[in-house]
């Protein structure tokens, strides 16, 4: 399959579609936060929920799906997970509550989440540990193509047709993904590989017990908080403060994932002279900071909002693709268990962090920015202290 240039791109492509689930569905919902909230007569912090409450399925499916993997294999998993995702997508257009719609929130993401771990994981396998982190670059800008354009596709949905028709859009795609997935990928696991055989506690406790894994999984976490904490509250800042429409919100969020982009092609050249784990905090850090300084000033506005976000943008691209190249690696035997428990940790700790800044609804430039130098300077500390330990 990868003997030819041909088979290479559209394994990628394959490969970048089912990890693209997971996080296109959080994207193009994001713009359409507000006119949830309008049409089921919640609050901001409820209609965050419906982010949230993804986020915490992601996780805690990518939990269920790590040791399942490595035990079953790839690709019965993978078309399972693809299923699952489509009739959560189903079910979020037909809901009528917000209880209904939560529910199909984590139906969708509980099958995103072997997408993601699969994905990830196969690239692993096809490509080994040398050449596997810039692949996983050029995967995640693949990905982040998606996501990138996903709020002006959402935005421009919902102003359009409503927000019904995003979770419609988001089922097709499912199955034009799984029907991809069924043609191109094969079994990738190594028939006759040592694998993981003991239970998932042990499992877990390996890793547990590698601090390398740990710090990692940690730095990983602590930057998503910060960027998914912008991502939840930002649409409403977008239209309530600074009077945009739906539309005109994606485009500005546009803005955060090209300089997302921009980070993962940058991954190999800046692993070539430093960590690019390191480097990629540092930029959320300075962002997150720049942000306070403008917001303690005083200056607000659609720019002063989006711009220093950038920068946790092209952090998250440089730190993502390592992040996760480094942990698949972590234990031998445990790739899957050890990629979907650092992803878990990651959605789970971004849908946490953006549940408590919830709670401070309605939330202002100056609170959020606040939130995120805290999330940051966590993931600085953590990544500088895994660059010490190497």
């Amino acid at each position: 399959m990868l003997s030819t240039k041909r088979g290479y791109w559209a394994t990628i492509l394959t490969l970048a579609a089912i990890a693209a689930t997971g996080s296109i569905a959080i994207h193009m919902l994001v713009p359409a936060l507000p006119l949830i909230a309008s049409e089921l007569a919640i609050g901001e912090a409820k209609a965050q929920q419906v982010v949230s409450v993804y986020l915490a399925g992601l996780g805690a499916g990518q939990l269920l799906a790590g040791p399942l993997i490595d035990r079953l294999g790839r690709r019965p998993l993978m078309l399972a997970g693809l299923w699952l995702f489509i009739i959560g997508a189903l079910a979020g257009a037909l809901a009528t509550t917000t209880g209904l719609l939560l529910a199909a929130r984590a139906m969708q993401a509980a099958g995103g989440a072997f997408g993601v771990v699969t994905a990830r994981v196969m690239v692993g396998d096809l490509f080994g540990k040398d050449k596997a982190a810039g692949v996983q670059a050029t995967l995640m800008t693949i990905v982040l193509i998606s996501p990138a354009i996903a709020p002006v596709i959402g935005g421009s949905l919902a102003d359009l047709a409503g927000w019904r028709a995003i979770f419609a859009v988001l089922a097709l795609g499912g199955a034009a993904t799984l029907a991809a997935a069924f043609r191109r990928l094969p079994e990738t696991a190594q028939a006759g590989a040592e694998t993981a055989r003991t239970g998932l506690i042990a499992s877990y406790g390996k890793l547990a017990r590698n601090r390398q894994f740990l710090l990692t999984a940690v730095t990983l976490g602590a930057a998503s908080s910060g960027l998914f904490m912008f991502l939840g509250a930002a649409p409403f800042l977008l239209i309530h403060r600074f009077g945009l429409s739906s539309g005109e919100a994606g485009m500005a969020l546009l803005w955060v994932a090209a300089a997302s982009i921009v980070g993962t092609r940058l991954v190999v050249l800046v692993e070539r002279r430093s960590s690019a784990l390191v480097v990629g905090t540092v930029s959320s850090a300075v962002g997150a900071t720049i942000a306070l300084v403008l917001a303690l000033a005083g200056i607000e506005g659609v720019v002063p909002l989006i711009a220093p976000i950038m920068l946790l943008g092209l952090g998250a691209g440089l730190t993502g693709p390592v992040a996760f190249n480094a942990v698949g690696f972590a234990e031998p035997g445990l790739a899957a268990t050890a990629t979907s428990l650092a992803g878990a940790f990651q959605m789970l700790a971004s849908g946490t962090a953006m549940s408590v800044l919830g709670l401070f609804a309605p939330i202002d430039p100056l609170r959020l920015a606040m939130a995120m130098v805290m999330t940051t300077a966590t993931a600085l500390s953590c990544a500088l202290a895994r660059s010490r330990a190497v």
